[in-house]
């Protein structure tokens, strides 16, 4: 029994201790952006809006400069064998998904809301993408994804992801069972000391966003933080779900070619992250499709969904 509660606590000692470093970063980031962007917001004012206007209709630089993500990688992420996943169950994930009682279920086209905010500088969202998209492939299929980059950070290098932008890179996915939805809010370049904007949440979905990425649901030092995971409107993803440092020095066609086998360290972290957001996800589908959700890996996973 001693040893069970001391292994409880070191658990929990480890989610608030991943939940405060990715906090921490993102504190920096804001507190530098903010320093930058007070000594030079004044002086660019009138070029931004005389930009705006020359280029209004265009498709932006970034939108049109992204390169599509290959063929065979996207094909990866949408059929990692059961078996590869089922052998990488749920690890020793922490910063689980949690779930809050209160909420009201959010559907799109009938079918449970998949809602994902991040931004493609930020590295934290870098990795979860790569759990995300393993996780909806297992519902759907990816049609179109562009590759992404986060950027340097001290002691962390840019790590190879892929795009969730639909407004602007044509992120595109298509499930019978459920609908997927995602914003990137600003891309990885840096202009006049401000990240780039990209995509702009809007009606219900910035509502969710500004309530579930909120307290209560969420502490004060955190709140608005990415990446933002909704799935379903009832189950919320707050920051990462792996050691994003695995991914360093590998390119995304590295990546999702590693997943087949999953023995890669970062591929297995990745598997493991799918299987806890599959978990999620088989809660709002009703257990659908059942081969999937039915599973000892997910069954398993769902262990590590918690109650807010």
């Amino acid at each position: 029994m001693a040893t069970s509660r001391a292994s409880k606590q070191a658990a929990r000692e480890r989610a608030a201790a991943l939940r405060a470093q990715q906090q921490a970063a993102e504190r920096r980031r804001r507190v530098l952006l903010a320093a930058v962007t007070s000594l030079v917001v004044l002086a660019i004012v009138g070029a931004v809006v005389a930009v705006a206007l020359l280029n209004r209709g265009k498709p932006s630089p970034a939108a049109a400069s992204a390169a599509r993500l290959d063929a065979a990688s996207l094909a990866a992420l949408n059929d990692v064998p059961e078996q590869t996943l089922q052998s990488a169950g749920a690890g020793d994930t922490t910063n689980g998904p949690t779930r809050a009682k209160d909420a009201t279920a959010v559907t799109k086209d009938g079918k449970p809301q998949v809602l994902y905010v991040g931004a493609e500088y930020c590295p934290y969202c870098a990795g979860l993408r790569w759990s995300t998209a393993v996780a909806l492939g297992r519902f759907g299929q990816w049609t179109s994804l562009t590759e992404g980059r986060s950027v340097k950070e001290p002691g962390l290098e840019p790590l190879a992801t892929v795009s969730f932008s639909q407004q602007n890179h044509g992120a595109a996915y298509t499930s019978d069972t459920v609908a997927f939805t995602g914003y990137e809010t600003t891309t990885s370049e840096s202009k006049n000391g401000r990240y780039v904007p990209l995509d702009t949440l809007d009606g219900a979905d910035k509502k969710l966003f500004e309530t579930y990425d909120f307290p209560p649901y969420t502490d004060e030092r955190s709140k608005g933080a990415i990446p933002f995971v909704s799935i379903g409107g009832k189950t919320f993803q707050h920051g990462g779900l792996m050691d994003i440092k695995l991914l360093e020095g590998k390119s995304a066609q590295q990546i999702a070619g590693s997943l087949k086998a999953g023995t890669d360290p970062a591929a297995k972290a990745i598997l493991e992250g799918a299987n806890v957001l599959t978990a999620a996800i088989c809660e709002q589908t009703g257990g659908k499709p059942a081969d999937v959700c039915s599973s000892k890996a997910v069954k398993d996973a769902a262990g590590k969904i918690k109650d807010k």
